[in-house]
């Protein structure tokens, strides 16, 4: 039951420093939006009240071979990037809440195996489905595939069981700290996807959930 909980007790102590920034889509614009129905293509991005994660179906993910040897085939697979001390504490101390605040940090990768509609399994949860051209959910993958740490002869390296069933740590790239978390990892994310959101000081959840939404009422398909 610990190992399951959802981050909104790990994020207060120091995600309540951060709730005075937001992110903004300024004047972004939609890019790479798909050309016909045949073209187009659905994600999710999920919110679990403090951090949020990308949900991408199983075969929009051939530049990540090795994931289903650890992890097992599946309908979706949920990414979500982040502290390495914190995200895999046993028990979240002040100090390892502070060393995350202050100074740059390792990453880990957290991924879950969803076999069902994500919308079912993150029921209590906040979910958006994104639509975007299938050129953008390419430039997506290869986003989360870089962000993934490989060995010299290009392997994942797993650490370790993660906080839900099915789940699983892998060390990741890039440092964690103040002005890039878990939530400005998944906002870059869609931005290299094209849709009109910003990474910059997009710091919280509801930054990112609300760039998101205001994404997909604008989004058009076809507009040729």
């Amino acid at each position: 039951m610990r190992r399951s909980l959802i981050w909104k007790g790990r994020f207060v102590p120091y995600m309540l420093l951060l709730v005075i920034f937001t992110g903004c889509a300024g004047c972004h614009s939609w890019q790479a939006l798909p050309d016909s129905s045949e073209d187009e293509r659905t994600i999710f991005v999920v919110s679990h009240g403090w951090h949020t994660g990308l949900i991408l179906p199983y075969e929009s993910l051939s530049a990540l071979p090795d994931l289903e040897k650890v992890m097992g085939e599946s309908t979706y697979y949920e990414f979500g990037w982040g502290d390495a001390d914190f995200y895999q504490a046993e028990e979240v101390t002040s100090g390892i809440t502070l060393k995350a605040i202050l100074w740059p940090t390792e990453s880990v990768l957290h991924v879950v195996s969803i076999r069902e509609d994500p919308r079912v399994r993150f029921r209590n949860s906040d979910v958006v489905e994104v639509r975007l051209s299938r050129q953008g959910l390419a430039r997506l993958v290869d986003f989360v595939s870089s962000s993934f740490y490989r060995t010299s002869d290009a392997q994942l390296v797993p650490l370790g069981r993660g906080l839900y069933h099915h789940s699983h740590f892998f060390r990741a790239t890039g440092g964690y700290q103040l002005t890039n978390n878990c939530n400005t990892w998944v906002a870059e994310a869609l931005e290299r996807a094209g849709l009109p959101v910003s990474s910059f000081l997009t710091l919280t959840a509801d930054g990112v959930m609300g760039q998101t939404q205001n994404a997909m009422r604008t989004y058009k398909c076809c507009p040729n």
